[in-house]
């Protein structure tokens, strides 16, 4: 969605459960480089499945953010996930954008679990549907509007301009048709964060389906602190391997039944894909997110889904200066940096 105000130079933010992260890209002749990157950490109950619940904490962590990077530009894209928004793929009656605009919202009204008038709605014509030749693919957003307005507020107290209002799982496709331009045929994106997981199904650039599921690497970290009787901080550490566990049968069983429960949950998702799109075959998996980096992740799916399982890299075609961004930190921070990659590259579009 995008708000009135746009300019060119744009920082992308993403304000995730545990982190907060920011990029902002500039244009060089050789193509899109790294200008700055950087993520601050937030305390827990924070923000929760999608909802700021401590307003004054994420507006200080984002200035002291963009402080410590010394980033000077206001306009901001950032993007919402969770139960506020819903996306669907229709067939309406072949339209002009124009027509459809006008009509949008009586089209939309048999789709949406809302009461329309408590939503933004967005759409994206993908073409003709097949074998309907009046007939044509359309991808509906619809987000709650108190928690866009909730955003934006947010976001205008800390002193930027909201510009972009996307959404998690376009991002993340953003961010890896940039950076894969070359891949072929059909592909899933999981996106496994600290309280949510994201999936979204492509097929060379359109979105097939995409699913949130309330799953991610957050509960490792409670679990650990309860069964462990260790604080926050060294539970965090333990989960990303940085810390010895006091028990490490315990921590074992504790990731084996997250991970079991993440593949599970993609596995019923991807499930859709032979239901719905019984000619496509998927040729692949990119996993991104914080919770990625647990050890054997990309193993344990690719055995379960049976097809390769990738780490996907953000910054694969954006000109990095290695003096300054160390290399090895962004292969450790790349995976959670893909949806806010994705947010930095909608730079210079046109409305």
């Amino acid at each position: 969605m995008t708000l009135p105000g746009r300019k060119k130079n744009i920082l992308g933010l993403d304000i995730g459960s545990y982190s907060i992260k920011a990029v902002l890209l500039d244009q060089a002749k050789s193509g899109l480089i790294l200008k700055d990157l950087g993520l601050i950490n937030l305390p827990p109950g924070a923000v929760v499945e999608g909802t700021v619940q401590e307003k004054e904490v994420v507006i200080n962590a984002i200035k002291k953010l963009l402080n410590s990077l010394k980033i000077k530009v206001k306009n901001v894209a950032t993007s919402i996930s969770g139960y506020s928004v819903i996306i669907k793929k229709i067939n309406l009656p072949q339209q002009v954008r124009e027509e459809l605009a006008e009509n949008i919202e009586v089209e939309a009204e048999q789709f949406i679990p809302f009461d329309i008038s408590e939503v933004n709605i967005d759409f994206q014509i993908l073409g003709q549907s097949a074998g309907q030749e009046d007939q044509m693919e359309v991808i509906l957003v619809a987000a709650k509007k108190e928690v866009i307005d909730n955003y934006i507020e947010l976001l205008v107290e800390a002193g930027l301009v909201p510009t972009i209002i996307d959404v998690d799982v376009f991002a993340l496709q953003n961010a890896f048709t940039r950076n894969y331009p070359d891949i072929q045929g059909t592909v899933a994106l999981i996106d496994i964060g600290a309280n949510k997981m994201n999936i979204n199904v492509i097929k060379e650039g359109v979105s097939l389906f995409t699913k949130d599921a309330a799953l991610g690497g957050a509960r490792i970290t409670e679990d650990i602190q309860d069964r462990g009787d260790v604080d926050y901080q060294t539970a965090e550490g333990i989960k990303i391997g940085g810390l010895e566990a006091p028990d490490q049968d315990v921590i074992e069983e504790i990731m084996g039944r997250a991970v079991e429960n993440w593949v599970a949950e993609a596995k019923r998702t991807l499930d859709l894909l032979a239901t719905n799109y019984p000619s496509e075959v998927l040729q692949a998996v990119y996993l991104s997110g914080g919770s990625c980096r647990i050890k054997g992740l990309t193993d344990y799916f690719q055995q379960e889904i049976a097809v390769p399982v990738h780490i996907l890299n953000p910054f694969l075609q954006i000109g990095i200066d290695q003096k300054k961004f160390d290399p090895a930190y962004l292969d450790y921070i790349g995976p959670q940096a893909s949806i806010v990659m994705g947010l930095a590259l909608r730079r210079g579009e046109e409305i």
